[in-house]
This record gives structure tokens, C-alpha cells and sequence, in this order.
């Protein structure tokens, strides 16, 4: 925290020296003084209250707002100034209340947890923050089967009273505690009010700050909640800002133009853009995560890409360190397994598939696709263009023509949870969370609904649900795990990505990239600007 310091310095008080003189006599003087005391004032308080944070975001929500069981993929960014869940992940992976103050796990004979919830909370329009009101959230996750990859191990909920909750599980799994990150809570009497259609745009919540205006495609704003439960480490009401707003801009020069004018304090970045970043007054903070990969549709049995030379001639056509090079600016490095050195799930003893084209054109030439074909590459709405243009170009060498499509946010959660265009390949980020079983769950979970149309290597259902019924993750099944993929070639692992924010000086306390799996988590309480 960098805080104003002002040292007063009080003024050194010597003592005066009495002389006396007689006619006969002379007494030499005598020098008396005191000690030099210096009194340090404590420094004046820092006024962290007031102004308006502005936010540019490179992709607007793609799903509901205010109704998350209908899909949450782009949401979070803008949902977590106004909504809030039982507990939050910390970088190291471990959780902290949020609405729930302290939670009991039970992991043997019947699994259950048992949230106590925080009193005294309320949502933005007075209802108030009870154990009816969980279960009433718990309920719309359920019954819209869009999150089963948890949600199919909630066997059953119970209200014990009005602040307790216990949740029956199916069985244990030791990613079910973090799953509660997932899950914003919004008021049920939102949506009895105004119905399903308003929720989508509008989030009733318990957070810092109550939604004021939403722009589809354009902005988001909203304002200090002066209700907002939480206070300081001194006791001070949060949150510290009076506004936030959020700017959602497609366009990479517009963003940078507007952030390098004073138009906003935070930008997400890319690296490409963060590297001319470099070098000014503005705060460049980063965090490694997964890889950038490419998500073939092997389990469609028309499709090229369920014969594994198919695969493997991919791989081996994609030169990875030139693109790291190109497109990493110094921040990125080339992948070669699905996991990061960062996690539990990666096996140093795998060889890489390091860019060979020979001997790509022998694996294609065994698939019996010698001559090539045509593809379709769906790319994430908010990466990087670039590097999937010279995979484009990479391809090619082999005779793989690809065409490139680039969907709208509110499309592309169609695109990853139903079955994918057959001779598809899907560029998209894998996000790495500090339970890698997470990450597993999220993207590749049997019993989840992303990326259906990817084939799984023999055995993990098994060997998944094995490292999930562990007592925690266990380092020697999840590099199983990822053997498994390296060699099935389940995907292609590109480019191990950079998350990349740039802060105008002002910026304090946002502890950005500081939490669990969301990047752009920050402690949205807490964050202050300097005046």
C-alpha cells in the first residue's frame, strides 16, 4: 500500500545559559541542556473514500446477468462488483467466506457441508440474506442443469434454521468446496417481482456496489451500496469508491487510445498491447496461466479429427515457439502438455512435439488424408487475433485449410456446450485453477457439459473420478491425467498465456490476479484511488 507520509519535525528546545558575575570573584560559566527530543506525529489519515474506478474490458457478457444458472461464460468480470457467493477462492487455493461466515465438511458416511451463514446481510432491494434465500439460489443452479459438472453431487439441501444451511452431497469429491466460488447469489425477490427476462440484465445482489445502468456491448455502471456488510481492518464502512464503470471496447487500438487519454484507471490487456505499455507511468501487473489450445471434435466419427495421425500431424505442424516468440512479447512461453509447470498435473518426463513438418506430412499420410482437407477454427471472442491467423498459415504446409470464425460473445457459449460443427477445431484459453481437478471439471469433466464433442482418452472417466475421490488432488494421478492427453492428443496445447492488466498509477489496493482462478478477481472493496 503506498500511503502519503508527511514527518513533522518539532522544533529542538535548547536550555538558556545563566551567567552570574561578582567584583572579587569570577565563576566560570556554566553550560546546562537538556536532551533533544524529537516527537514523530502519527502521519495524517489517507482519505481512501470516493471516485469513480473505470474498467476497460476487451469483451462484453455473453450471458445473463442476473439469472448465472443460465450460463455464467464472460459474466464474471462484470458480476462481481454486485453479486457475491457462500466463499472465494485465494490464490493459494484455499476459500474465505464471503456470504457464508464459517462452513463444516463432512467427507465420510453421509458427505454433507454445513454453511453458517452471515447476519445482518441484506440484497439491494431489502430482502434479506437468509437460509431461505440460498436455497432458493441452490435451487435455479439445480434445476437448470447448466453447472452438473457440481451440481450433480447435490444430492439434496436442508435449512437447519434461518442463517444455517447444510447441503447432502452424492458422494465426496475434492473440488466440490472450491465449486462454491462458482455460484452468485442473487434476491429471490428480484425475480418474483420482475420475471426472468429483467434478471438477465439486471443483478440484485448483496455486493459492494447496486447495478445503475447496463449497456449491452457499451457499459456497465454502478454505484457505492451504503448498506454493504463488510468494513475495514479499522472499522471503516466499504467499499472505499463511489462508482465503477465498466467499458466494454472490441476495438485494441480504441482501448488503448482511451486508456493512454486518461479515459479509464484498469485495462485488460493483451500482451500485444501490454508491451507498449512498457516503459510508462502506468503499472503493468501479470500473472502466468494455462495454455492456449486447440479443441479438435474426435469424438465425431465423420470428422478428420478422430483419427489420432490426424492429430498428431497438427501438432507437429504448429511451430510453438514461433509463436510464443512473435506473439508472446516476452511474457508467454510454447506448450507442449496441457498443463503448466505451475500445477501438480505436469509430467516433465513428456518429450515435446517440437515443430517438425516432415513429419507431420507422415502422420497426415497414415490417416489416409495425404491430400489434405478443409476446417473451421471457432476462436474465443477477447484473445489475440494474431496467433491463430499463423496457425492458419500453418496449416497450409500440410494442406489443412482452415477457415477462420470469430463469434460474438452471446454465441460462443453455444458453440463450447453443444455438439461442435463436425471438422471443427475450437482456440480457446484453459483456465488453470489452483485445485487442477477444477480445470479438469470445468473443461474435460465427465459429468460436466463443455466441450462435448471431444473425445476423452481411454480410461479417464475412471482415472478422473479417482483423483476426485481423493482426499485431496494427488499429484501422481493428475500426471496420469495429463499422459493420457499428451498421448491421445486429446488437444493441442499452443502457448502457455499471460494474463495481462495494466493500472494508471492511482490505482491502489486492487490486488488483481492476487486471488483464486479469475484473473480479474480483485478485492473490489477495497480498492481506493489516490487523490
Amino acid at each position: 500500500m503506498k500511503k502519503l507520509m508527511v514527518t513533522l519535525v518539532l522544533i529542538l528546545v535548547l536550555a538558556s545559559v545563566v551567567i552570574g558575575c561578582g567584583t572579587e570573584t569570577t565563576t566560570p560559566a556554566t553550560t546546562t541542556s537538556t536532551a533533544t527530543v524529537t516527537t514523530t506525529a502519527p502521519p495524517p489519515p489517507v482519505n481512501k473514500v470516493g471516485g469513480t474506478l473505470r474498467v476497460i474490458e476487451i469483451v462484453a457478457p455473453g450471458a445473463p446477468l442476473g439469472a448465472e444458472w443460465e450460463g455464467n461464460l464472460g459474466t464474471y468480470n462484470t458480476q462481481q462488483w454486485v453479486l457475491e457467493r457462500l466463499l472465494r477462492e485465494q490464490q493459494d487455493g484455499s476459500m474465505k467466506g464471503e456470504l457464508a461466515e464459517t462452513w463444516d465438511v463432512n467427507t465420510t458416511g453421509n458427505v454433507t457441508v454445513v454453511f453458517h451463514l452471515r447476519k445482518g446481510v441484506t440484497f439491494h432491494d431489502g430482502t434479506p440474506w437468509n437460509a431461505q434465500a440460498a436455497a432458493w439460489n441452490l435451487n435455479m443452479f439445480k434445476t437448470a442443469g447448466m453447472f452438473t459438472g457440481t451440481t450433480n453431487f447435490w444430492a439434496s439441501w436442508d435449512i437447519l434454521d434461518d442463517y444455517t444451511l447444510r447441503v447432502n452431497y452424492t458422494s465426496w469429491s475434492n473440488h466440490l468446496i472450491r465449486s462454491w466460488e462458482n455460484y452468485f447469489f442473487v434476491s429471490p425477490t428480484a425475480y418474483d417481482k420482475n420475471g426472468i427476462e429483467w434478471m438477465r440484465t439486471h443483478m440484485v445482489g448483496t455486493g459492494p456496489f447496486v447495478q445503475k445502468d447496463f449497456q449491452k456491448d457499451v457499459s456497465f455502471t454502478a454505484t457505492r451500496n451504503p448498506n454493504y456488510w463488510a468494513k475495514d481492518a479499522q472499522g471503516n464502512k466499504l467499499p472505499y469508491l463511489d462508482e465503477v464503470q465498466l467499458l466494454y471496447v472490441a476495438d485494441e487500438t480504441a482501448r488503448e487510445t482511451l486508456m493512454k487519454a486518461g479515459g479509464a484507471e484498469i485495462l485488460t490487456s493483451s500482451t500485444k498491447q501490454a508491451a507498449r505499455f512498457v516503459g510508462t507511468n502506468f503499472n503493468i501487473v501479470t500473472r502466468s496461466g494455462g495454455s492456449t489450445m486447440l479443441v479438435p471434435d474426435s469424438k465425431n466419427a465423420e470428422s478428420p479429427y478422430s483419427d489420432l495421425n490426424v492429430r498428431l500431424a497438427v501438432e507437429y505442424a504448429i511451430d510453438r515457439e514461433a509463436l510464443a516468440a512473435s506473439f508472446g512479447y516476452g511474457f508467454d512461453k510454447a506448450a507442449y502438455q496441457m498443463s503448466s509447470s505451475a500445477t501438480p498435473a505436469y509430467d516433465p518426463l513428456l518429450e515435446p512435439r517440437k515443430f517438425d513438418l516432415a513429419k507431420s506430412k507422415e502422420y497426415l499420410a497414415k490417416s489416409g488424408f495425404a491430400n489434405g482437407f478443409n476446417t473451421t477454427i471457432f476462436v474465443a471472442p477477447g484473445v489475440n487475433r494474431d496467433p491463430v491467423v499463423a496457425i492458419q498459415a500453418m496449416l497450409t504446409k500440410i494442406n489443412i485449410n482452415a477457415e477462420l470464425q470469430f463469434p460474438e460473445p452471446a454465441a460462443w457459449q453455444a458453440i463450447t456446450t453443444q455438439p461442435a460443427k463436425v471438422n471443427s477445431l475450437i482456440y480457446i484459453p484453459l483456465a488453470e485453477f489452483s485445485n487442477y481437478n477444477t480445470t479438469l471439471n470445468v473443461f474435460f469433466g465427465g459429468k460436466g457439459f463443455y466441450l462435448p464433442s471431444n473425445q476423452k482418452p481411454e480410461g479417464y472417466v475412471a482415472l478422473f473420478d479417482s483423483s476426485l475421490a481423493a482426499p485431496a488432488p494427488d499429484p501422481v494421478i493428475l500426471k496420469k491425467i495429463s499422459d493420457g492427453f499428451y498421448n491421445n492428443v486429446t488437444i493441442v496445447p499452443l502457448v502457455y498465456a499471460t494474463s495481462v492488466f495494466v493500472l494508471a498509477p492511482n490505482v491502489q489496493d486492487s490486488r488483481i490476479t492476487q486471488f483464486g482462478s479469475m484473473v480479474m478477481a480483485l478485492d473490489y472493496a477495497g480498492v481506493w484511488l489516490k487523490k
